[in-house]
C-alpha cells in the first residue's frame, strides 16, 4: 500500500475507569479470556494496518507490560506502538499526543480500548465506504432505542453529518433523535493534525474532545459522513463490572448463533460458553455446561459434554468427550474418547481411536492409535504406540526431583494395574508387566516383568 494510502490505528486506552471500581486500569479486565485492548488490537488487526498505536496513561506501565505479554504470546502482523499520555485530559488530549506516531499515515482508524464488541467485517465495510468517498471523517453510528448518553448525530437533508451533540447539551428535539456517535471513526490523517491541533478546553475539568476535532473539520469546509452499524451491540462501551458481564453475552450469544447456524447443535444456549476464536465442524452436539476457548478447532459429529473445559486444542472428527474433562493445548485425534472426569495437560497427543478413562491424566504424551488408558491413571512425558492397555492405578513417574525423564511403552504392550514405570524406562513391544509392579529396569518385547516383594503370610498370634 502506497505511503499516502496507508492506514494507522489509534487505540485510546488511557482512562482509569473509576466505575469499574478496581485497582486495575479499565482496559485490563479481562472479557473472555482477553483484556478489553488486548480484545481491540486482536480484532482491528484484522484491518491489516500499517501501525497500531495505543495511547496508555492510567497505570500506563501496567498496560504496557500486560499487553506486550498478550502480544507475545499471539503476535499481530502490525507493529504495535504505545505512546504513554502525559496530559490525562481527555480523548482529544489522547490524540494530541499520539500525533508524532500517526502523521505519517494516509489514514487514521481511531477505536476505544474499552469497546471490543464491534465486528472486523463492519469495520472492512466501513473503510471500503470511507475510500470511495474519502471524506474527511467517516464516524460510526447505530440507531438506539434508548440513547441514553450518547452523542446524538445530526445529519443534514443530502444525509452527510452536520454535527454531534452531547446529550447534555441536546434539545428536547435533539435529544429524541435514536442515530448516535460511537467513538469509532476513520480520518484522513491530514484532516485530523489540523483539527486536533486547535481543540479547546472544555468542561469543569478543562478536558479536550476529538468529537470536537469533527465539528473542527466541518468549519474548516471538510466533510463529514456516517456509518450506520446494522447491529447496535457493536458500539457498546464497558464502564462497570455490569456492562463487562453484559458485554460477555453479547460476544456468545453472537457466536453460539454462528455456529447453529453452519451447523452445530448447541443443546443449551443459555449455559454453554464459546471464544469467538474457536471453530467447529458441522453435526458437532455440544451438551450444557462446556467451555470452549482460544484457538480450539473442532471437528464434524463430535460429542462434547456436558460440562468441560477445552482450550487451544485441536480435535478431529468423530471424537467423544464426556462429562467434565478439562483440556489443554492438546491434540485428540479422529474417534478417539476421552472421559469422564479425564484431563489432558499441554502438548497431550491421543489417537485415533484411542481411550482415556475416568479420571486419568495425560501430560505431554503421545496415546498411540488404539490404545486404552483407564481408571485413575498418570501418564507424563511418555511415548506409547498402539493398542496399549494401562491398568487402573498405573503411574510413569517422570520426575526425579531434578529433571523430567521420557518413557517408551512399545505396542500391544500390557501395563498392569497399580504399575509404578519409573522414568527414564522402555518397555518393549508386546511385553507385560504384572499389577503391582515398579519397574525400574527396560523390559524386552515379548516378556513378562514382576517386581514385587513376594508375598509372605503369617499365622496371627492371639492374645
Amino acid at each position: 500500500m502506497p505511503e499516502n494510502e496507508s492506514l494507522c490505528v489509534l487505540i485510546l486506552a488511557a482512562g482509569l475507569g473509576t466505575r469499574m471500581k478496581s485497582e486495575l486500569p479499565k482496559v485490563l479486565h479481562v472479557l473472555g479470556d482477553l483484556p478489553l485492548a488486548a480484545r481491540v488490537i486482536k480484532k482491528v488487526s484484522a484491518l491489516k494496518p500499517s501501525k497500531i498505536v495505543v495511547v496508555v496513561g492510567h497505570k500506563a506501565g501496567l498496560v504496557r507490560e500486560v499487553l506486550g505479554k498478550h502480544l507475545e504470546k499471539d503476535p499481530v502482523a502490525a507493529r504495535v506502538v504505545f505512546v504513554t499520555q502525559k496530559l490525562l485530559k481527555g480523548s482529544g488530549r489522547a490524540a494530541q499526543e499520539a500525533l508524532p506516531e500517526i502523521r505519517k499515515s494516509g489514514h487514521t482508524l481511531v477505536l476505544c480500548g474499552d469497546a471490543p464488541l464491534f465486528k472486523t467485517e463492519t469495520l472492512k465495510k466501513m473503510r471500503t465506504a470511507y475510500l470511495k468517498k474519502r471524506p474527511g471523517c467517516m464516524i460510526l453510528t447505530a440507531d438506539l432505542a434508548d440513547p441514553g448518553s450518547y452523542g446524538r448525530i445530526k445529519r443534514d437533508q443530502a444525509g452527510a453529518v452536520e454535527s454531534i451533540v452531547e446529550a447534555s447539551d441536546a434539545s428536547p428535539a435533539e435529544l429524541a433523535l435514536k442515530e448516535v456517535n460511537s467513538g469509532t471513526y476513520f480520518f484522513k490523517t491530514s484532516a485530523l493534525v489540523k483539527a486536533v491541533k486547535t481543540l479547546g478546553k472544555k468542561g469543569p475539568k478543562g478536558e479536550y474532545y476529538l468529537t470536537d476535532s469533527v465539528e473542527n473539520i466541518l468549519a474548516a469546509g471538510g466533510k463529514v459522513l456516517a456509518f450506520k452499524a446494522s447491529d447496535e451491540t457493536e458500539i457498546t462501551g464497558i464502564n462497570s463490572r455490569k456492562d463487562l458481564a453484559g458485554a460477555y453475552k453479547m460476544i456468545n450469544k453472537r457466536v453460539l448463533q454462528r455456529l447453529m447456524e453452519n451447523g452445530v447443535t448447541i443443546v443449551d444456549p443459555d449455559n454453554t460458553y464459546i471464544e469467538e476464536g474457536v471453530r467447529i465442524g458441522r453435526d458437532t452436539v455440544i451438551q450444557p455446561g462446556m467451555h470452549i476457548k482460544g484457538a480450539t478447532v473442532i471437528g464434524g459429529n463430535c460429542r462434547l459434554g456436558p460440562y468441560g473445559v477445552i482450550e487451544d486444542c485441536r480435535i478431529e472428527d468423530g471424537v467423544e468427550i464426556k462429562f467434565s474433562c478439562c483440556l489443554t493445548s492438546s491434540r485428540v485425534r479422529t474417534g478417539s474418547i476421552i472421559g469422564p472426569f479425564a484431563r489432558l495437560r499441554p502438548a497431550s497427543d491421543v489417537g485415533p481411536d484411542a481411550e482415556v478413562g475416568n479420571f486419568a491424566e495425560v501430560k505431554k504424551s503421545r496415546i498411540g492409535r488404539g490404545s486404552k488408558m483407564h481408571h485413575h491413571s498418570y501418564v507424563g512425558d511418555t511415548r506409547m504406540g498402539e493398542k496399549v492397555n494401562i491398568g487402573a492405578g498405573v503411574i510413569t513417574c517422570n520426575y526425579d526431583g531434578v529433571r523430567k525423564n521420557k518413557t517408551i511403552i512399545g505396542a500391544g504392550a500390557f501395563i498392569g494395574s497399580n504399575t509404578n514405570l519409573v522414568a527414564p524406562v522402555k518397555i518393549g513391544a508386546g511385553a507385560y508387566t504384572a499389577a503391582g509392579s515398579t519397574i525400574t529396569e527396560n523390559v524386552p518385547g515379548g516378556t513378562l516383568a514382576i517386581a514385587r516383594a513376594r508375598q509372605v503370610v503369617k499365622r496371627l498370634k492371639k492374645r
